[in-house]
């Protein structure tokens, strides 16, 4: 049972899809493409998507790389390692950019940065993923933004359909397959506004990487085609599991994440386990919180077939992270909190009734998981 932060457990259907063979050019290919972005814009609200063979890191950087005007102005807040991964992107893109790196996020300070710095282009990570934190205040940031006349990014890779956010105000947003959606690892996804793909086919690419240039990529999203050789059958694992995500909707799949990711924080709580971050703070869709015995748990929990992961940076050595991503469910809580209470030496045992009904997968699905 994979409870890491991403990639995640994915039904049958998506598996089974994942295996699919053929020219990336045939016509067959091309319908699974065109499926798959006017789902994605469906989902997301974008103008235009771009889906490239890759991570998510690789999507973050296709907006760095193709987005940025070096004559305009950068400003990049991190509270986290991918905040930081971000930051050292924008390095190697401009020197014309500012950073702010907290050790913890704070809403507080962080608004009151992005109010106070002059920037044309502000850089942010959503939700992150090495400590289990985000931001719930995305509306508010996105008024500042328009009223500095700049641009707002997101590295959205671990927050993507795990929260019910669109890109209303939004410049550009990056994600991942593997994640929320729930579909295998594979194909980075970049979400345009009309305003970044407007400002992408004006650009001059000249120094852009081949792989990281979203104009050429959007001029073969035309024909609904990649620009390079993709991995046919993530594409279409990916268009079976946008399938299943606009069945069970944004809004109920968001819910279900975040019941999920509450009632484990409020567990965990109740038996003394801190956990990193605050209220207004936690994720809906990593948990982190500590513990001294971190990599010997990790260890056990992986013989009973239950794998998490340590925290990332200064906090590896002392907490563990579970991902409450893409399917995650009554069942999978169950099975995890038993698990490591009994590790911890806690006597706790989770009554199933206990656990909210919002938790609960759409019933089809406990099939295509293995389940029923």
């Amino acid at each position: 049972m994979l409870l890491i932060p991403g990639p995640v457990e994915v039904p049958i259907s998506v598996l089974d899809a994942a295996t699919y063979l053929d020219n990336h050019r045939s016509s067959k290919f091309r319908e699974i493409m065109a499926e798959n972005e006017e789902m994605l814009n469906y989902l997301s609200g974008a103008y235009k998507t771009v889906m490239v063979t890759g991570s998510g890191t690789l999507a973050v950087e296709s907006m760095v790389f193709s987005l940025i005007d070096t004559n305009k102005k950068v400003l990049s807040i991190s509270y986290g390692n991918f905040g930081e991964r971000l930051i050292d992107s924008i390095k190697r893109k401009t020197k014309n950019a500012e950073f702010v790196n907290y050790n913890e996020l704070d809403p507080e300070s962080l608004i009151k940065d992005i109010q106070s710095r002059d920037y044309d282009y502000l850089f942010l990570v959503h939700n992150e993923t090495s400590n289990g934190t985000a931001l719930y205040n995305i509306k508010e940031i996105v008024k500042i933004v328009k009223s500095k006349n700049a641009k707002l990014l997101i590295d959205d890779v671990s927050g993507y359909a795990g929260y019910n956010l669109n890109m209303d105000g939004i410049y550009a947003m990056a994600t991942g397959s593997q994640k929320n959606i729930a579909c295998v690892p594979g194909i980075a996804i970049i979400f345009l506004s009309k305003d970044a793909y407007n400002d992408v086919m004006e650009m001059d690419m000249s120094g852009v990487p081949f792989y990281l240039d979203l104009k050429t990529s959007l001029k073969f999203l035309e024909k609904n085609e990649t620009a390079y050789t993709p991995a046919t059958g993530i594409f279409n694992a990916l268009n079976v599991a946008l399938k299943i995500l606009k069945d069970e909707t944004i809004e109920k799949r968001a819910k279900r994440i975040a019941a999920s990711s509450e009632f484990i924080r409020k567990m965990l709580n109740q038996n003394n386990i801190q956990i990193f971050g605050n209220s207004d703070t936690y994720s809906s869709t990593v948990v982190c919180f500590y513990d001294n015995n971190n990599s010997e748990k990790i260890k056990l929990l992986a013989e009973k077939n239950i794998v998490v992961a340590k925290g990332m940076g200064m906090i590896s050595g002392n907490t563990i992270r579970i991902g409450t991503m893409g399917m995650i469910n009554d069942v999978y809580i169950k099975k995890f909190l038993d698990a490591y209470f009994s590790l911890s030496n806690i006597n706790e045992t989770i009554d199933e009734n206990d656990i909210p009904k919002e938790t609960r997968l759409p019933e089809y699905l406990y099939k295509e998981m293995n389940l029923a």
